[in-house]
């Protein structure tokens, strides 16, 4: 549950069988997560101060910056799963082309499918029988699949580049992806789907994310615990779920501490480098 170790005792036996999972000497990155090991109960309290000085107790900030902190990567990873959207692939917004296509005011229509889209994405509502809806709802007539039509995505290369990488090093790596059928085509039409040695959706599983059965279902099929797991998504609901299980989890957004690819490079540039 922490990225890094700081200890001022030369000795703390209880420690021993975690110090291969924590790096002693953090560098300078206030999104990472601190272990304090003291046997002082001035530096007890005085990292007590700090923290309550921060406002970092507060249980939803406290859980923003556990989601934001870089996880730390070993050889013990032997899964790499990577979300699709906004990581392997960009440009897949598509309620406003499709307010457009249908003439629906487009927060009328984000406000009616923000209903759907779990069912859609699960498989439990198919996407012809959203269109019916639509008619329903909105009186239009829906001709063709409007989210194929509106989705138009085009490949992130930084993220292209890692997959491949760790894939020419012998890696295990999949995608862990909430998505629907018609999306799912657009994919893997494009090449999408092939980056990877495994690819999970969530139409096909039943089961999406943030739920913890989405991950624990891809942990069973790829025969690995969580603490063997590399995870990479932009959302944050999704990293938190994903710690929650143990999982290294890698929040692929821009933070006060760095640029996404600039963080994600700092975290695998040795690890790759390594024969």
């Amino acid at each position: 549950m922490y990225d890094f170790l700081k200890e001022d005792d030369a000795d703390f036996p209880v420690l021993e069988r975690f110090k291969p999972y924590l790096v002693t000497t953090p560098p300078e990155d206030s999104f990472s997560q601190y272990l304090l090991v003291s046997m002082s109960e001035a530096a007890r309290e005085d990292a007590r101060k700090n923290l309550e000085r921060e406002g970092c107790l507060e249980a939803k900030r406290t859980e923003a910056q556990f989601a934001s902190c870089n996880p730390v990567l070993s050889s013990k990873h032997k899964l790499f799963m990577f979300d699709i959207g906004n990581v392997v692939v960009n440009n897949i917004s598509m309620l406003g082309k499709i307010s457009g296509l249908l003439g629906i005011e487009k927060e009328a229509l984000i406000a009616d499918y923000r209903h759907y889209v779990f069912p859609l994405m699960e498989g439990l509502v198919s996407e012809a029988q959203y269109w019916q809806h639509i008619t329903h709802v909105f009186g239009v007539s829906v001709l063709g699949n409007p989210f194929a039509e509106a989705f138009k995505p085009v490949f992130n290369e930084p993220i292209v580049t890692l997959i491949g990488a760790l894939r020419a090093k012998g890696h295990r790596v999949v995608c862990a992806s909430n998505t629907i059928q018609s999306h799912w085509n657009v994919l893997e039409e494009m090449g999408a789907l092939a980056l990877f040695d495994k690819a999970y959706a969530s139409h096909e599983m039943g089961l999406s994310k943030p739920s913890s059965q989405f991950y624990t279902s891809i942990l069973a099929s790829e025969g690995v615990v969580a603490e063997q797991a590399f995870f990479i998504d932009d959302r944050m609901d999704n990293i938190e779920s994903s710690r929650s299980l143990g999982i290294a989890s890698f929040l692929y957004a821009d933070l006060p501490s760095g640029k996404k690819d600039e963080r994600l490079y700092k975290i695998f540039r040795a690890y790759l480098s390594h024969p």
